[in-house]
């Protein structure tokens, strides 16, 4: 989408007072970020790639044990 899409939603959510949908464009925005990092990283050293994307994934569950 185009930026002024974006500016448009941020504008209406703030006059309206919606926090449900700036926190959703505020989790994109970090998303996003996060993106940009890792491929900046990938063409800078390969290993940050690595790391960095081990950091996007969600916790494992805890493994339950058998007696």
């Amino acid at each position: 989408m185009k930026p002024r899409h974006y500016r448009d939603l941020i504008i209406r959510a703030s006059q309206a007072g919606d926090m449900r949908r700036i926190d959703q464009l505020a989790t994109q925005l970090e998303q996003a970020e996060e993106a940009r990092r890792l491929l900046q990283a990938r063409s800078h050293c390969p290993a940050c790639v690595a790391s960095a994307a081990s950091r996007m994934m969600p916790p494992a569950p805890p493994l339950e044990s058998n007696p």
